[in-house]
C-alpha cells in the first residue's frame, strides 16, 4: 500500500518570487497535518520544501514547478524548471557555496546551504541537471524511528 498515491499538489513557483517563498511549503504543511500529525515529520517536510521552492524562485529564469505526491507513508517531491542549469554540482552541494544573485543575498536568500538541508533532512535525494533545466526529486518517509538533529 505504500506505493499508492493519496493526493497531488502542484504549484508554479515565479522567477524572482521572494516575497512569496515559504508560502508553498506552509500549505503543503497545512494540508498534510491530517495525513501525517508528527511535528517532528512535518518539520523535516518542511525545512525540505522551503529549500525546493527557494530554490525555483532564487536560480530560476523561467520558474519552475513543485509537485508535491502524497502516500501512504512517505511524500515525494519534484522540483522542475526549464532555467540555466547547475554548472558543477558538486560545487552547489558544498556547504556556503552559492551562485545566487545579489538581489537574492540582500533579501537573506542564497546562503548555499539550500540543497544540502535537502539531502540532510530527505530519506532519498536525486539531483540532475542539464544546460535546459534542472530536476530535483527528494522523499520524506514517515518514520517515526528515524532520528534527525536540528
Amino acid at each position: 500500500m505504500g506505493n499508492v498515491s493519496v493526493s497531488e499538489l502542484r504549484y508554479i513557483v515565479g522567477p524572482s518570487s521572494y516575497d512569496s517563498v515559504g508560502s508553498k511549503a506552509m500549505k503543503v504543511k497545512k494540508f498534510l497535518q491530517d495525513y501525517f500529525p508528527s511535528q517532528d515529520y512535518l518539520r523535516r517536510l518542511g525545512v525540505c520544501v522551503f529549500e525546493a521552492e527557494a530554490n525555483l524562485a532564487i536560480h530560476t529564469t523561467s520558474g519552475g514547478d513543485l509537485l508535491i505526491v502524497i502516500y501512504n507513508n512517505r511524500v515525494k517531491v519534484v522540483a522542475q524548471d526549464t532555467g540555466p542549469g547547475i554548472p558543477d554540482i558538486d560545487k552547489a552541494l558544498t556547504p556556503g557555496f552559492t551562485t545566487a544573485p545579489e538581489m537574492a543575498r540582500q533579501l537573506g536568500f542564497g546562503g548555499g546551504v539550500g540543497l544540502n538541508n535537502i539531502k540532510r533532512f530527505a530519506d532519498s535525494f536525486w539531483l540532475e541537471s542539464l544546460k535546459r533545466g534542472t530536476t530535483l526529486v527528494f522523499e520524506v518517509w514517515n518514520d517515526d524511528s528515524t532520528q534527525f538533529d536540528y
